[in-house]
């Protein structure tokens, strides 16, 4: 039987997703947890001094292209991190990806018989944040001053309209960060892919692509103050989708380039970013033929030199490299 809970793992990923998808336009209209396929996952540790333990998690080799250092993410958890969860969790079957390339990470949909039909999860994080009971981001970032980085997803194209109810697979796949200000507010954004969903008012879901980036009180009291933006794929060609992100610290606002097409500036902050984390996720569940061959990956890409569009003068990577 087909299951409409379908669960993506991430301390980050989705945490506040739950809005409204509406074609091509800007919308934050909280969305009913019961209409959503995808369900957060929150993840519990007795580590709590683990938090704050690496505050620096960069990958320190040298670029052929520059002096400076390689800017990278400490994508360090491992597969024994997540057996922890699925000890306690074995429902829902968290592994790392089968294929890891620097930060690109990577799985194909191998065909299988009707018996082995079923759901995974795919995760890449820190161990710091996979551990750590709050959001705080494990890597410090400048306080002032431009940061950018820049995200793909290589999402299926041939099957995305021919689906139907009950017959389908689902299939999600998310880059998220988040981080903290000095004035008590928690930051959480996502760049996020899903077809296959079920809501229980409207059947099928098409499939849908979004990013959106948002700000709380870190105790969760007061409003939440989202930008979202989502679009219906259900026609797209396109596997490949990118998504470029600068945050200004000066003026504490967040823009957005996607495919190449500058947005602007579109989010507020209410103060610099003092730290980021990141998570990956893809789940992927499986109850037709519908994917069978076809390779998907997540990509974060920080390094100043893989950065492939046109920022704001003065923008630096996320370990302060000017591009």
């Amino acid at each position: 039987m087909k299951k409409i809970g379908i669960v993506a793992v991430s301390a980050i990923t989705l945490c506040w997703a739950m809005y409204e998808v509406s074609s091509d336009n800007t919308n934050t209209a909280p969305r009913n947890e019961s209409s959503q396929k995808v369900t957060s996952k929150n993840f519990s540790s007795t580590t709590k001094n683990e938090k704050l333990a690496s505050q620096m998690l960069l990958a320190q080799t040298t670029s052929l292209n520059s002096s400076a250092p390689v800017c990278q993410y400490n994508f360090d958890a491992t597969q024994e991190d997540f057996d922890v969860w699925n000890n306690e969790y074995p429902d829902f079957p968290t592994k790392i990806f089968p294929s890891i390339n620097g930060q690109k990470f990577s799985l194909k949909v191998e065909p299988r018989p009707e018996s082995e039909y079923g759901y995974v999860d795919y995760v890449a994080t820190s161990k710091a944040s996979f551990n750590s009971t709050n959001e705080i981001g494990d890597l410090t970032i400048p306080h002032t001053g431009i940061i950018a980085f820049e995200m793909e997803l290589k999402i299926p194209t041939s099957t995305l309209g021919s689906s139907s109810l009950g017959n389908s697979t689902y299939y999600s796949s998310s880059i998220g960060f988040s981080g903290v200000t000095n004035n008590g507010y928690t930051i959480r954004s996502n760049y996020w892919f899903d077809m296959g969903g079920y809501d229980p008012d409207f059947g099928e879901n098409p499939a849908r692509l979004k990013y959106y980036v948002a700000y709380r009180l870190s105790d969760e009291s007061g409003p939440n103050n989202p930008y979202y933006k989502g679009q219906n794929m259900t026609n797209n060609s396109n596997e490949y989708q990118r998504l470029g992100v600068y945050i200004n610290q000066n003026t504490k606002q967040v823009g957005f380039i996607v495919n190449g097409v500058d947005q602007g500036y579109k989010s507020t902050l209410p103060a610099p970013l003092e730290n980021i984390g990141f998570s990956v996720s893809s789940s992927i569940g499986i109850y037709s033929n519908q994917l069978f061959g076809q390779e998907l990956s997540n990509e974060l890409i920080t390094d100043r030199n893989a950065l492939q569009y046109n920022y704001p003068q003065g923008t630096t990577d996320m370990c302060g490299n000017a591009i």
